[in-house]
C-alpha cells in the first residue's frame, strides 16, 4: 500500500513575518491617526493633507488623483503626475467607471498614468474615485493588502469631507432661513396694522405670498378728516431683493405724501427714487388713489399696474389713466391723472398680476375678463373678506394642480 504523505507547510522567514507585522502596525497606526483627524473636526484641506501624507510619505504611493463629486466632478488632490485634466472630459470618463478595476486596458486614455482606480460608494451612489499608481515601492508589498487599505482610508476621508459639506449646507440653509424669516417680518411691517371700516367707507385686504418674501405692497394713509390715500404696488422679481426695494419704496411714500399734495409730482419723485435705488434693473407697477369723502371724487394715477375695477350696479370701469411703471426711466415720459366720481355703494377692487396670471392645466390665464365676470356676479356682496375668500377658492379651482407662480394681493374699497 502506498503511503499517504501530508503536504509540507512552507514556513515564512522571520524577515517576512517581521515585515508583515510592521505593515500591519503601520496600517493600524494611520487608521487611528485618520480617525483622530476626523474626530477633531479637521477642515477639508487638513483632511486632504493627512490623506496625502499617509499615501505619499508613509505608504510610498507615487501617484494619486482623487476626484470628488460635488455639483460636478472636482480633482480634490493630485500628485506624482503632470496631468492637469483641464482639457479632458473627466466627468464623462468617471461616470463610466463604477467598480474597482485594473487600468491596463485603458492605455488609450489619460488614466494610463495610473494603475488602479478605487471607487468610494455611499449606498448606491458614487462619491469619489481615487486613481493610484507607482505601487511597486510601497511599504505594504502585497497588492491584495495595499489596495483594500487605500480603499479604506479613502472611504474614511471622503465620507468625512462629504459630512463637512452636508453640515456646511445645513448651516447655510439655516442662515438663509433666518434671513428669510427676518425679511418676512420686515415685509409684514410694511402693511397697515388695520384698515378702516366706518360709515363712509370700508377697506379690506388679502395677501398670499408665493414665497416667504415678495414684492407686493398695499397701504392706506389718511390725509385729513375728508381725504385719504390708498395704493398698491408690485415690484418686479421675487425674494429678498424685491422685498428690500419694496421696503425702501414704502419709506419714500410715507415721507413724501404729507408734503406733496399733487399726485403727479408725488409719482415723479417716487420714480426718481426707484430708478436711483434699483439702478434701472427693477421696476415697480403702482396705483395710487386720493379720495375726497365730501365731493366723492377719486383722483388716481396708474403707473403700469393692473387696472383696478370700479363696480357700481351693472357698470364696470377700468382705471387706466397714469404713466409707465416706476423705475424704468430716469424721468417718466408722461404722467396723467385720472378723475372719477364715485357713486354710493360702489366697490373698487385692486389686485396684483398674481391673480390674473394664474394658469389652468390648459395654459389659459385667469385674466382680467374672468376676474370682471367673477366680481359682477357678486356685485352686491358687502362682506368683502368673504368675497376675497371666494375669489381665492375660485382661483384654486381654476388652476387645479398647477402651482401659483406669484404673490396674490387684493385690496377692496367699499364706498358706502
Amino acid at each position: 500500500m502506498e503511503e499517504v504523505r501530508k503536504p509540507s507547510l512552507q514556513k515564512e522567514s522571520p524577515e517576512t513575518i517581521s515585515s508583515e507585522l510592521h505593515a500591519k502596525k503601520l496600517q493600524l497606526h494611520w487608521l487611528l491617526q485618520i480617525t483622530k483627524a476626523i474626530n477633531y473636526d479637521f477642515t477639508t484641506k487638513q483632511l486632504l493633507d493627512v490623506y496625502e501624507h499617509v499615501l505619499s510619505s508613509q505608504l510610498k504611493v507615487e501617484k494619486l488623483a482623487l476626484f470628488i463629486k460635488e455639483q460636478d466632478w472636482q480633482c480634490a488632490l493630485l500628485y506624482g503626475t503632470d496631468k492637469t485634466f483641464g482639457d479632458i472630459d473627466v466627468a464623462g470618463i468617471l461616470n463610466d467607471l463604477n467598480r474597482l478595476r485594473n487600468l491596463e486596458t485603458e492605455r488609450d486614455r489619460w488614466v494610463n498614468t495610473f494603475e488602479t482606480i478605487i471607487p468610494v460608494f455611499h449606498k448606491d451612489q458614487i462619491l469619489a474615485y481615487a486613481l493610484v499608481g507607482g505601487l511597486e515601492n510601497s511599504v505594504i508589498p502585497r497588492r491584495n493588502e495595499l489596495i483594500p487599505f487605500i480603499q479604506t482610508i479613502t472611504n474614511l476621508i471622503v465620507v468625512a469631507i462629504e459630512n463637512h459639506h452636508i453640515a456646511g449646507e445645513k448651516i447655510r440653509q439655516a442662515a438663509m432661513r433666518r434671513d428669510l424669516d427676518l425679511a418676512a417680518q420686515m415685509q409684514s411691517m410694511l402693511f397697515p396694522i388695520a384698515l378702516p371700516d366706518n360709515n363712509r367707507y370700508q377697506l379690506c385686504a388679502t395677501y398670499l405670498p408665493h414665497q416667504e418674501v415678495g414684492g407686493d405692497y398695499y397701504d392706506f394713509l389718511p390725509i385729513n378728516e375728508e381725504e385719504f390715500i390708498f395704493c398698491m404696488a408690485d415690484v418686479s422679481g421675487k425674494g429678498i431683493p424685491a422685498a428690500l426695494l419694496c421696503s425702501n419704496f414704502q419709506a419714500n411714500l410715507h415721507a413724501h405724501v404729507p408734503i406733496i399734495p399733487s399726485l403727479v409730482e408725488l409719482v415723479n419723485v417716487l420714480n426718481e427714487k426707484v430708478f436711483r435705488n434699483a439702478k434701472g434693473e427693477k421696476f415697480i407697477t403702482f396705483f395710487i388713489g386720493r379720495y375726497n369723502c365730501r365731493t366723492r371724487e377719486l383722483q388716481y394715477v396708474n403707473a403700469g399696474h393692473n387696472p383696478p375695477l370700479l363696480l357700481h350696479e351693472k357698470v364696470v370701469l377700468l382705471l387706466t389713466e397714469g404713466s409707465t411703471a416706476l423705475g424704468m426711466f430716469e424721468q417718466l415720459p408722461f404722467v396723467h391723472t385720472g378723475k372719477v366720481f364715485i357713486p354710493e355703494n360702489a366697490f373698487l377692487h385692486l389686485y396684483t398680476d398674481g391673480v390674473t396670471d394664474v394658469e389652468n392645466p390648459a395654459g389659459e390665464e385667469f385674466s382680467t375678463d374672468r376676474l370682471k365676470t367673477f366680481l359682477m356676479e357678486r356685485i352686491r356682496r358687502t362682506d368683502i373678506k368673504a368675497l376675497h375668500l371666494d375669489l381665492i377658492n375660485h382661483l384654486s379651482s381654476f388652476k387645479q394642480q398647477k402651482p401659483y407662480t406669484d404673490d396674490i394681493t387684493l385690496l377692496t374699497c367699499w364706498f358706502k
